[in-house]
């Protein structure tokens, strides 16, 4: 028992002899640190989801590969850091180990609101020298809300319809018909407002005149928006108003394949982010309904 107690009361001042050296080594302020204006660490870097937004119920994965360095002679890259700032804190979310091997960081969102820096980081040890890191990238840039924002649009088409009988009789009927909610991206035209039988005579074809217009709006969010463009015809580059002549007989409007075009502008501030203006296409096919 007792060359046990002489041994542990000598091998105790060494451990801590020890540690004490090794912490020295890296935090000591007398030490100098690394030059890291002469390294450089570089790295394949993504992230997923890609959505322009996120919510706090989504989590966020970066993944690493590819790590390369060029460092003078001593110098390790210890770690890599996933860091994260929302202008106010910044704050360390891991810390991995480097290996070589491919990393991956899991970021559940649920505690970060508004607009939030991400940055990766390079830890760097060498003997007899202080810690230091270095930056790999710090462009990604992720907003974060309560809830992903939500857009609506709905489109409206004004026609005016113009026929003659072979017997002079004159047809001229104007209406207007808006997209529905049960069928989100389609206008229906009723045949029964398009279509005519004159009372005398026949009538082979109807004058068509088409305007558009729409609205839109966020339901959940307090963004603004505004119309800044319609088309109908074919492509969105179309004008916003078209005038065309077919067959007085159903189907007629359908052979068109016409569709109304619709750019949407979204932009300003909601939970304290303000956002570029956020640019949305919706294209409605135009059809008839019995």
């Amino acid at each position: 028992m007792k060359t046990t107690a002489k041994i542990f009361i000598l091998t105790l001042p060494a451990i801590i002899s020890a540690v004490f050296q090794s912490c020295a080594d890296h935090d000591d302020p007398e030490l100098a640190p690394i030059d890291t204006t002469q390294v450089e660490v570089s790295a394949r870097v993504t992230d997923s989801p890609d959505s322009r937004w996120l919510n706090v119920t989504e989590e966020m994965t970066v993944n690493v590969s590819d790590v390369k360095m060029k460092a003078p002679d001593g110098v390790v890259l210890k770690s890599i850091s996933l860091v994260a700032n929302n202008g106010s804190s910044r704050y360390v979310i891991d810390e991995k180990p480097f290996s070589g091997n491919p990393m991956e960081f899991k970021v559940p969102l649920r505690s970060m609101q508004g607009r939030v820096y991400f940055s990766l980081r390079g830890n760097l040890i060498k003997k007899d020298s202080r810690d230091a890191e270095v930056i790999i990238t710090d462009n990604i840039q992720k907003i974060v809300f309560s809830e992903t924002p939500e857009f609506e649009c709905q489109g409206w088409l004004y026609v005016s319809v113009k026929s003659k009988s072979t017997s002079g009789e004159e047809y001229s009927h104007s209406f207007e018909v808006k997209s529905a909610d049960a069928d989100y991206f389609a206008i229906a035209v009723p045949q029964s407002e398009l279509y005519w039988t004159p009372i005398s005579g026949t009538a082979s074809t109807l004058e068509i005149s088409l305007g558009s217009g729409a609205t839109a709006w966020s339901p959940n969010t307090t963004f603004d928006c505004k119309i800044t463009d319609t088309a109908i015809g074919n492509s969105s580059g179309d004008p916003s108003t078209l005038k065309i002549t077919i067959p007085n007989s159903p189907g007629s409007l359908n052979s068109q394949k016409l569709q109304l075009y619709v750019r949407t502008s979204y932009f300003g501030t909601w939970e304290d982010v303000t956002i570029e203006p956020y640019n949305l296409t919706t294209v409605y096919t135009i059809i008839e309904t019995e």
